[in-house]
């Protein structure tokens, strides 16, 4: 492969690469949107080449450049990065239906309205902005009460609040920071922040909760426009590297506290009704499934008589058979009236369940209860959890059951292998060679 070659194909990877990121960045609501204060409609489009290839998100169309080249500078924008949000900072003050139509039809996306505006132009702007399938973001620069005037905004409808210092603000000393924090906490929309942001000061903006970071300067002055922007999304990674690990944390503290909580009496009886077992099936719907199929492929290795419902290969259950169901809520239908078959057939079930309670939790010989959700501040019963929401979220979709149940299942393994002294050398040679 020639030199050229390499380097084409190492340029296509690292582009590949930085499209994969700002999608990624997009879709977890942090925005980077680069504003083109410029007056030469050439320059900022050059210098919007290099911030897209960087990963930027949203391109602004600068007022100084409207001003200078009119909506064509929109449309210019737009033609040239389709796959881009084009923001037209029109800082309309008045005839806001007017001036939104004129950019929504040269291909804004996302258009800035003063919020010292009259409330009749920002629902005028609004009005257009629904019809035209676009949205509007307002200003609060030079707005004295810029927290009782954001709660205002977000009641009006407006998509986006902009905390914003202008230029010649930022020349008094002033800074966007002493606001934000204030007006995140009053609204629940999406707030930009901006105003002579750069690498040192967006880490702050980003723990004060804005989610749309708009810079122009650190990024158009710059003698490298697309490896800065390409550090910003760093930036917000590192942001999203805390996310993850704050999260992992919380689970691993909640297993802490299942393990912690687990009865004697329970993993007793679970343990002694598997080995008395002449088979044990698995059953589980959903993420237990998965859980109860790994714990069954485990089980294999160790040399128990064990299937997974629902499998073609899987025989009749029998007298003397164990069921092994496992539902969070220990309602799910089809596990409950897999339970109801066992128990005719004169098999034995072990429930692993949150709700001992439950309609399985009553079928079963043996419950073990892993509780599913972090403790709550309001202690409710679970039907009053689910319908008002009275329970923090950890894990997605707000459940940790399947977590803490995957984690106690590998603790039963361990105690199964120093129970019949088997060790992992053993297992191995009933590991699958045909993958």
């Amino acid at each position: 492969m020639s030199k050229i070659l390499r380097v084409k194909v190492k340029k296509c990877a690292i582009d590949v690469k930085v499209e994969a990121l700002r999608k990624y960045s997009e879709e977890f609501k942090m925005i980077l949107q680069v504003a083109l204060d410029l007056t030469d409609i050439e320059q900022a489009i050059s210098i919007a080449e290099k911030a897209a290839r960087g990963g930027a998100h949203w391109l602004e169309v600068g007022t100084p450049l409207i001003k200078k080249e009119g909506m064509r500078a929109v449309e210019l924008m737009k033609r040239r990065f389709p796959d881009r949000k084009i923001v037209a900072d029109l800082k309309t003050m008045d005839t806001g239906a007017l001036e939104v139509e004129m950019a929504a039809r040269h291909g804004a996306d996302v258009v800035s309205i003063l919020g010292v505006a009259d409330n009749k132009t920002i629902r005028d702007a609004l009005m257009v902005a629904r019809k035209y399938g676009i949205k509007v973001m307002v200003d609060l620069i030079g707005v004295k009460d810029k927290v009782k005037r954001a709660k205002e905004l977000e009641k009006m409808g407006v998509h986006y609040i902009l905390v914003h210092t202008g230029i010649d603000e930022q020349a008094q000393g002033k800074s966007p920071l002493e606001d934000l924090e204030k007006v995140v906490k009053a609204v629940k929309i999406p707030v930009a922040v901006a105003g002579g942001l750069n690498l040192e000061t967006i880490p702050k903006v980003i723990e004060l909760g804005a989610t749309i970071i708009i810079v122009g300067g650190a990024i158009t002055k710059s003698e490298n426009p697309e490896e800065v922007t390409r550090r910003i999304i760093d930036l917000f990674w590192d942001e999203y590297m805390q996310t993850i690990r704050k999260a992992m944390h919380d689970i691993t503290e909640h297993i802490d506290h299942v393990a912690d909580a687990l009865r004697l009496e329970e993993v007793r009886g679970m343990v002694d009704a598997m080995i008395g077992a002449n088979k044990i099936f698995i059953y589980g719907a959903g993420r237990s499934g998965l859980v109860g199929k790994a714990f069954a492929m485990r089980l294999m290795h160790l040399d128990f008589n064990v299937y997974v419902v629902g499998e073609t290969i899987t025989p009749a259950f029998e007298e003397g058979d164990l069921l092994i169901a496992i539902s969070g809520s220990g309602e799910t239908r089809t596990i409950v009236d897999a339970a109801e078959i066992a128990k005719k057939q004169g098999g034995k079930v072990v429930a692993i369940t949150s709700y001992k309670n439950s309609t399985l939790g009553k079928l079963a010989d043996v419950v073990v209860e892993i509780p599913g959700r972090a403790k709550t501040d309001v202690p409710t019963d679970y039907i009053a959890r689910q319908m008002l929401t009275q329970y923090k979220w950890i894990a997605p979709m707000g459940t940790l059951f399947e977590d803490s149940t995957m984690v106690f299942l590998d603790g039963i393994i361990a105690l199964l292998m120093a129970t019949f002294q088997k060790t992992e050398k053993d297992m191995k040679r009933k590991h699958a060679t045909l993958e």
